[in-house]
This record gives structure tokens, C-alpha cells and sequence, in this order.
């Protein structure tokens, strides 16, 4: 975890140096986003963690494609439950999606595969949640969003 949480660091101070050095903005990511209420841009949602210190949800996610993430989004994201769970607790939502048949831009294709590489993901949906420097991976809960909701909050409360 440790590893993962020095990553979003260093990603962070890059994008600061790189941003510095040639006294220009980092791109910012404006492909659309399939849920509403999230980003894409991890730059923007990880300097608002940093700067705010709110928790993030990354969800790694084939959204066109991925039963499971088809499955969640619909039982769980999409709902008015879920959404003032992340109101309530400021919660940053970042999509990291894989499409199949949804053209990308260069540069989300790559900063998703940065991230999910760096966050050794392996299937989807892949969910990670960073609050107070600390950092649980989930999934698909049974039992609709307040099961969701409780199996985040235990995690953390742990």
C-alpha cells in the first residue's frame, strides 16, 4: 500500500515539475465519462485529495463491455443512495475505464494504463478507496448500496 500511496506522490510531483520546467499547464483530460458525477482525470482528482484531504474512489472499469461493472454501476453507483453516501463524505469518484468499442483519447488511454498498472489491477471491476492515507480494494457487494456502503466503512474502521 505504501508503494501505491508513494506512486500517487510521485505522479503528483511530476506533474508539477514537468508542468514547471516548461511553464505550461499539464493537459487536462476532457474525454466523457460514463458516469455522472465522476472524473477521469486523475491529475485534477488527485490533487483534490491532496489538497482537500477527501477520500478518493478509483473504479477501474470496462463499462461498455464488463458485466460486473455493468452490474455495480447500476446496483450500486447509480443510485441515490450511493450518491449521498459520496456526498456526505466528499468522496472523489475517478473511472479508470477500459472500454472495447469507445474511442479514448491518447492521453486517458494512457494515464489509465499508468494506474492500472501501478495499481497491479488484474480484472474488473477493481475498486481501490484512499482515505487518511489508508487504502482498502473492493468490489462487487451483494445487497445493494448500503451492504456496499457498510463493507467500506468496516474496512475502514479496521
Amino acid at each position: 500500500m505504501k508503494k501505491i500511496l508513494l506512486t500517487i506522490f510521485v505522479f503528483l510531483s511530476l506533474i508539477g515539475l514537468v508542468s514547471a520546467q516548461e511553464n505550461k499547464e499539464v493537459p487536462k483530460i476532457t474525454d466523457k465519462v460514463s458516469n455522472e458525477g465522476w472524473t477521469n482525470d486523475a491529475n485534477e482528482a488527485f490533487q483534490l485529495m491532496e489538497k482537500e484531504n477527501y477520500p478518493i474512489l478509483l473504479n477501474f472499469t470496462g463499462s461498455d463491455w464488463c458485466g460486473w461493472c455493468k452490474k455495480i454501476k447500476s446496483e450500486i453507483f447509480d443510485t441515490n443512495e450511493f450518491k449521498e453516501w459520496v456526498k456526505e463524505n466528499n468522496v472523489i469518484l475517478l473511472e479508470l475505464d477500459f472500454p472495447k468499442g469507445i474511442k479514448q483519447s491518447d492521453l486517458l488511454r494512457s494515464q489509465n494504463q499508468y494506474l492500472a498498472q501501478e495499481f497491479q489491477v488484474r480484472g474488473y471491476p477493481t475498486i481501490f478507496m484512499i482515505k487518511d492515507k489508508k487504502m482498502i480494494q473492493t468490489g462487487y457487494v451483494k445487497g445493494g448500496p448500503a451492504n456496499w456502503i457498510e463493507s467500506i466503512e468496516k474496512d475502514f474502521a479496521n
